[in-house]
This record gives C-alpha cells, structure tokens and sequence, in this order.
C-alpha cells in the first residue's frame, strides 16, 4: 500500500454505485414446473418471433420476443455449482420488422 503525502488527507474507498433497473425483474412460470419437455423450438419467421416449449402432456409455453432481438443460447450444467457449458449455439438475431 502506497504511502499517504503529509500534505494530503487520507482517502475514503469508494464503492461502484448501485445499478437499480426498473425493467428488470424475474417471472416465472409455474404452470411449467414438474412438466417434461418434449421439445423447443425457435420461431424467427418474419412476423412471428417466439420461443416454443412443448410438453409430453401436450401443453406448450410460448414466449413471443419483440423484434430486433440478439441473444445467445447456452446448454449449461451446474452440478458443483458453477457453470460448465456443454452446449453453445451461434448467436442468433431477429430480423425485425
């Protein structure tokens, strides 16, 4: 640790400021819990954007992204509590409207 001047008072630690978003938030989807998925599958037609998530049982989750969307999409395990990528997909991006 460096050495404070005579002539200059000791400086305070300063802590990053808290970020606080208003738009983000978590939702959840019990309707969905205890279900075994089927299949899923990415919509990127021109006018319909979604990602589909078919049950055995028949039943579906849809979720419809706006346009002009880029994401990526991992396949992850977390048996030891860290992440471990198994699977990576090339990043996908709508083409908007």
């Amino acid at each position: 640790m460096p050495k404070q001047s005579r002539n200059q008072p000791a400086q305070k630690a300063r802590r990053a400021p808290k970020r606080k978003t208003s738009r983000s938030r978590l939702v959840e989807f019990p309707q969905a819990r205890g279900r075994t998925v089927d299949k899923v599958e990415l919509s990127t037609d021109s006018d319909f954007h979604c990602v589909s998530i078919r049950f055995t049982d028949k039943t579906d989750l849809t979720v419809v992204i706006d346009p002009w969307l880029t994401f990526q999409v991992d396949y992850s395990k977390w048996k030891t509590g860290n992440q471990k990528i198994l699977k990576r997909w090339p990043v996908f991006r709508s083409d908007g409207i």
